[in-house]
């Protein structure tokens, strides 16, 4: 199959068939997919591409593949998502994490006295926000909040504020290097706004995360506040022990 004149391999046109078999309805939710061998016979394919493409769904949130069982059409948004928090943008960029991430505001604000405070600028001076939902396995999964100051948010494009490589891809265009962010953690009720982006109601708690991130000459350029739905999603991290000598020997701490 040939698209903008170039040939898609098998497995993405066996993936793209049975992603809109699932959602036309053919395979419901909860259903159990062909055999790999019914599957094979329909495609006209070999079993290594079925299997690829299946993979791929299972990647993507769509099908939950059962040891001894077969692959079963997932409920939408029933799959836990697992944001490693030291690297979330290789997991994007390797496509372990598949998120499509959606701009949903673009605007300079005035920096109340805690936003300029963090970020070392003048209380009431203007700060570039942005507001970006994260959708992962057809469902949301988190909406975040980004205050930087207009002398580092000159390069952002709005194509660059909504793709899920935002880091990497600002860093190349402005020449910032990131080296360090600071982290803090809370549970939090969800605002009316929250409910309508992702989709809940207020039994469903938010995990919220504010990172603090610095330059090489650790001044801080950005505050992102995340807020993760509760029922989807768990957050992990690693910390690296700095070793220190006591009278029992070198400990990590």
């Amino acid at each position: 199959m040939l698209e903008n004149g170039r040939r898609n391999p098998l497995y993405s046109v066996v993936y793209s068939g049975l992603r809109s078999r699932i959602a036309g309805g053919q395979y419901p939710p909860g259903s159990l997919l062909p055999s790999e061998a019914k599957l094979k016979e329909d495609f006209g394919v070999s079993l290594i591409t079925i299997r690829r493409a299946i993979h791929e769904l299972a990647l993507d949130g769509l099908v939950d593949s059962r040891q001894g069982l077969g692959n079963f059409v997932t409920e939408p948004g029933s799959r836990e998502v697992v944001v490693e928090m030291s690297r979330f943008t290789s997991d994007v960029a390797s496509g372990r994490l598949r998120l499509v991430r959606t701009l949903v505001s673009d605007a300079n604000i005035e920096a109340s006295p805690e936003l300029a405070s963090k970020l070392g600028v003048q209380p009431y001076s203007m700060l570039r926000r942005l507001v970006r939902l994260d959708s992962e396995g057809g469902a949301p999964m988190s909406v975040d909040e980004v205050f930087i100051a207009p002398s580092y948010a000159a390069v952002i494009t709005p194509e660059m504020a909504g793709s899920p490589l935002f880091m990497h891809l600002w860093q190349e265009s402005s020449g910032i290097l990131l080296t360090r962010t600071h982290y803090s953690f809370q549970a939090r009720v969800p605002d009316d706004e929250d409910k309508r982006l992702l989709e809940i109601d207020e039994s469903i708690p938010l995990l919220v995360t504010s990172e603090l991130v610095h330059d090489k000459d650790n001044r801080p350029v950005m505050l992102v506040e995340t807020r993760y739905r509760g029922d989807r999603c768990s957050l992990q991290g690693r910390v690296s022990l700095v070793k220190r000598k006591t009278s029992r020997g070198i400990v990590g701490e």
